[in-house]
């Protein structure tokens, strides 16, 4: 593939913290890459130094950034285009309009052929700038860039496209941002965390879109899931340098380990030889012999490499989330209850009993009153009817999507300590301020910086050590992984697979839930669902909800079609077309069932640290479905051709 652009000899700094030391990158045509890295090391700066933000530090050599004309229109310049992670809500500005905000040339051509409107008739001479406007804006495709965006909104179904932006829900708001990226003309689009708050049906869609894309991507995000089944390529920002992996995340992670083992075995020899060294220099000097000077420098050097090792060992953030010591088995008690603010009542007649030990996974559609229904359990909103029960003496922790307010102007070390240099654990041992934030890869020369030095996602990291610090005896997180980096996500699950007290966890990351749950709750539709089982259960049901609600529409259209029908010349089937169009049914049913079946494997593999036959057994399974899906896009097609 022809190469977009190469960047260079890139060095930033801020002050002692390092993210990026002459590093380099290509980017090529039609790349499709998931980027990496800690919270706080260069992901967000890496956008900003592509979009040209920010410019790299002055270096020797120089920073470089060689960008390559259009690949088939050689007129054409590079283009860039970022999606931010955040929506901004521009006051008035229609649904359908909103692309405007991102493109200023258009905005404002827009906003003069509208005032424009009532001045034609009053002069030739605004006759004349409207047409010149018009030109401009075909010249510029704006009117495809449009309607492909406004296509995208009815796509991922946006309501009221007429109506203001400040009128949708977050969740609504960031299918705009979806529409707009997936739109956008640019050579290279840069992702930041596109599926924060978006249920999982509509990121399905947007994974749908994204392998049918040929524009080049770079994306940031902690849905595994997700990076395994459209990255083919990983960018991982590591001790301020960018390491290239051509392969998928699943490939990756193989490598990582690999690479791990690695260093184990290479740690272990070096161990030996050291041990045999050190045993020589406690030697006296006499005993050691003429040698002395060799073996001091090889003593020397072994200890550096053995440090070396260590430090490149990937650091495990140890959490440490307790239960309380209470024993009991019913913990939470719902009887009839009812909720809703005002005449917009969100759930009814709410009956369970929630015991120990349950990892529940709580989803349903955005808007639907989760987030309500956890703060409800919290104790911090008051059923509207029916009665709630909790056991005497419980502990409840709610950890929600908005986190707690920190004080920027403090440092980690004065908010974990509080004045104190020992925080106590909840199991009764006490840890000093500095040991407990490494545990949670916070460097010990960074805890002293002030708070609004750190990026969003190191602050969400910072929160999670405060959440963590106590026992509960029911643990409550709203959309946990927004924000986090995968090697922190990794770390949470692995602690809350491993908590013994009992969770309800609210997330759209299906890696995630699959990996913790083994209860699953779905609020839809006013009613709470319960499945004894994990998140691998209940995910058939929810592909079987998405389709009975695409019937329901097409019903609906077909009741529209039937009210104006259309005269069709009838064409006589021939033997041949008639046992075809006989047999399609069963063909269609079977090549569905074989990729819903991969598809479930995909995404089991594609949350787990893979072997190499692993690796392998999901490229495949990836190939084998794709040939899949194009076949039984073709046996749709053939079948509606031939019932019609």
């Amino acid at each position: 593939m022809s190469l977009l652009c190469t960047l260079k000899n890139i060095s930033l700094a801020y002050g002692t913290k390092v993210l990026f030391k002459d590093a380099h990158l290509n980017i090529r045509a039609g790349d499709r890459i998931g980027l990496l890295g800690l919270n706080g090391r260069g992901k967000s700066s890496l956008f900003k130094i592509l979009t040209g933000i920010t410019v790299p530090d002055i270096s020797d050599p120089p920073f470089m950034f060689d960008k390559t004309k259009g690949i088939n229109d050689p007129q054409k310049e590079f283009t860039v285009f970022q999606i931010p992670q955040d929506f901004k809500v521009v006051p008035g500005r229609i649904v359908k309009e909103y692309y405007l905000e991102y493109y200023p040339e258009l905005k404002k051509w827009h906003q003069r052929l509208k005032e424009l409107e009532d001045l034609v008739g009053s002069d030739e001479k605004y006759l004349n700038e409207q047409k010149d406007l018009f030109e401009k804006w075909d010249h510029a495709d704006a009117w495809n860039l449009a309607s492909s965006f406004e296509s995208y909104l009815k796509y991922f179904e946006v309501p009221n496209l007429d109506g203001g932006v400040e009128h949708l829900s977050g969740g609504e708001q960031k299918k705009i941002l979806l529409s707009l990226g997936l739109s956008c003309k640019a050579n290279l689009v840069l992702w930041d965390e596109p599926t924060n708050h978006l249920d999982i049906e509509t990121i399905e869609r947007f994974e749908d879109e994204l392998r049918q894309n040929n524009r080049a991507y770079i994306l940031i995000s902690h849905d595994r899931t997700l990076l395994s089944k459209v990255c083919k390529k990983i960018f991982h920002i590591t001790n301020g340098e960018i390491k290239e992996y051509e392969g998928s995340y699943a490939d990756y992670l193989e490598f990582l380990a690999e690479k791990e083992e690695e260093r184990k075995r290479v740690l272990a020899r070096l161990k030996n030889t050291l041990r045999r060294e050190t045993d020589w220099m406690r030697q006296g000097i006499k005993a050691r012999g003429t040698r002395a000077k060799s073996r001091v420098d090889n003593f020397t050097q072994l200890k550096g490499q053995v440090e070396n090792i260590i430090s490149q060992t990937r650091k495990e953030m140890s959490l440490s989330i307790s239960s309380t010591e209470k024993k009991r088995k019913k913990l939470l008690e719902f009887k009839g209850v009812d909720f809703g603010f005002g005449e917009n009542l969100l759930f009814k007649d709410l009956n369970f009993v929630m015991t120990k030990g349950e990892k529940i996974g709580l989803i349903g559609p955005n808007g639907v009153g989760k987030s309500s229904l956890a703060s409800l359990i919290a104790g911090k909103l008051k059923e509207n009817n029916g009665m709630i029960k909790r056991a005497d003496g419980i502990i409840i922790k709610h950890f929600s999507q908005k986190r707690t307010e920190l004080d920027l102007d403090k440092t980690p070390f004065q908010i974990l300590g509080d004045g104190s240099e020992f925080i106590f654990l909840a199991n009764g041992r006490k840890k000093h301020v500095i040991a407990y934030l490494e545990d949670f890869l916070f460097p010990r020369e960074e805890i002293n910086r002030p708070l609004r030095t750190f990026s969003g996602g190191e602050r969400s990291r910072l929160q999670m050590a405060l959440n963590l610090k106590e026992p509960g005896d029911i643990w409550i997180f709203d959309e946990p992984t927004n924000d986090l980096d995968l090697e922190t996500l990794q770390i949470l699950e692995k602690t809350l697979t491993e908590f013994e007290g009992s969770v309800i966890l609210i997330s759209h990351d299906r890696s995630f839930l699959a990996n913790i749950t083994n209860r699953v709750w779905l609020l839809d539709d006013q009613k709470l669902e319960y499945f004894h089982g994990g998140y691998e259960q209940v995910s058939p049901y929810l592909e079987a909800l998405a389709l009975n609600k695409e019937l329901e529409l097409n019903q609906n259209e077909e009741a529209q079609d039937l009210a104006t029908p259309e005269i069709k010349e009838k064409k006589k089937l021939s033997n041949k077309e008639k046992d075809r169009l006989r047999k399609l049914p069963s063909s269609i049913e079977s090549t569905e069932k074989k990729i819903e079946q991969i598809n479930s494997q995909i995404t089991i593999m594609g949350a787990k640290e893979l072997t190499k036959e692993d690796s392998e057994k999901l490229s495949s399974l990836a190939t084998e479905m794709g040939i899949l899906e194009e076949e039984l896009l073709a046996m749709y097609e053939e079948f509606e051709e031939l019932q019609s």
